[in-house]
């Protein structure tokens, strides 16, 4: 017999605010219209259409995360009393002190939940909390349910003069309920593999003064917001096609074993270079980037959850799950649907 962790339910939340991307291409045409043509090319490559905004006086990412958590825990068929812990994956908390999962936990009355953290992986991070979940679920006997939450708000921290951090940014919750099970044959998390390189730390950063200077007032305020410069995506890209290929073969799957793989929803041409590359159909790697625009953290769930509301995935079915986050890091999950 296998002791495995799966995924029971999953839930969302976005906020009622639809954006298109021509309010971001007037936006920056008002600057410059040559900048206005630019950012329209750089919307089209990336997949946009639509994004959802948060009314930022009413709305936070413990806000959505709690609405995303509803939902989970209704389609799950528990009530919140089951839940042995709360895990929180955001690189814009509401709060460092107390952690937002303590608040989340509190607002929910989840009472017997008490392995309850944030955790800040960047963009990456649910991606590493489901692992880090599953794997102290089957280390730790007492923990039958958990939580993991994901939530960011890119969009209200950017500066209104990127086009990446304003434009292509949009905001989201997600919600998964992970549950152990005992099964004969292999199931749910089975994987992971993780890899970074620190030589772009410096191109992504939230502040990008540093905390420390937060409160100086001879800083300019944009330099207390995202700081995003592009850079080359080659080499991420090509390192996750290869991370998702050495992930399977570890595993004794291949490719064409594999039913649909949940990558980050950065880039819709990332998606096709990648897909490409590993010979790959492209309409297996969901792609949801042009509803939602890119949600940081969620993003990869978010693609899960419209593929099982879809039908599109079925027991035994093999899946990857990949993201990057700054600096860059990049984890490749295998799940094996139950």
């Amino acid at each position: 017999m296998n002791n495995g962790v799966v995924i029971k339910a999953v839930g969302i939340y976005h906020p009622e605010k639809k954006v298109d991307n021509q309010f971001f291409v007037e936006h920056f045409e008002e600057m410059d219209k040559n900048l206005g043509e630019k950012v329209s090319h750089l919307l089209t490559h990336l997949g946009r259409k639509e994004r959802y905004i948060a009314d930022f006086t009413k709305e936070n990412v413990i806000t959505m995360a709690l609405e995303a958590s509803k939902s989970a825990i209704e389609l799950a068929g528990i009530s919140t009393n089951e839940l042995d812990g709360v895990i929180f994956s955001t690189d814009t908390p509401e709060y460092t002190s107390p952690t937002n999962a303590i608040i989340l936990r509190d607002a929910l009355g989840a009472e017997n939940a008490h392995t309850v953290f944030d955790m800040n992986a960047n963009c990456v991070g649910m991606v590493v909390a489901l692992d880090q979940a599953q794997a102290l679920m089957k280390t730790n006997k007492r923990l039958k349910k958990l939580l993991v939450v994901g939530a960011t708000m890119i969009h209200h921290y950017g500066v209104e003069t990127n086009p990446i951090t304003f434009g292509c940014i949009g905001d989201a919750a997600v919600a998964v309920i992970l549950e152990t099970v005992v099964s004969d044959k292999p199931v749910g998390f089975i994987d992971s593999l993780y890899a970074t390189r620190t030589n772009l730390r410096d191109y992504v950063l939230m502040p990008e003064c540093g905390m420390s200077k937060i409160y100086d007032p001879d800083i300019p305020q944009e330099q207390k917001r995202w700081k995003w410069d592009p850079f080359d995506t080659d080499e991420p890209e090509e390192r996750c096609g290869e991370m998702i290929k050495q992930l399977l073969n570890d595993n004794d799957y291949e490719m064409e074993q594999t039913k649909m793989v949940f990558f980050t929803q950065f880039s819709e041409a990332a998606i096709k270079k990648v897909a490409n590359a590993l010979e790959y159909p492209e309409e297996q790697f969901k792609y949801v980037g042009d509803r939602y625009a890119y949600t940081g953290t969620s993003s990869p769930l978010l693609a899960y959850y419209h593929a099982n509301e879809a039908g599109e995935i079925a027991p035994e079915d093999v899946l990857v799950f990949c993201s990057v986050g700054s600096g860059l890091t990049a984890a490749s999950v295998l799940y094996i649907a139950s």
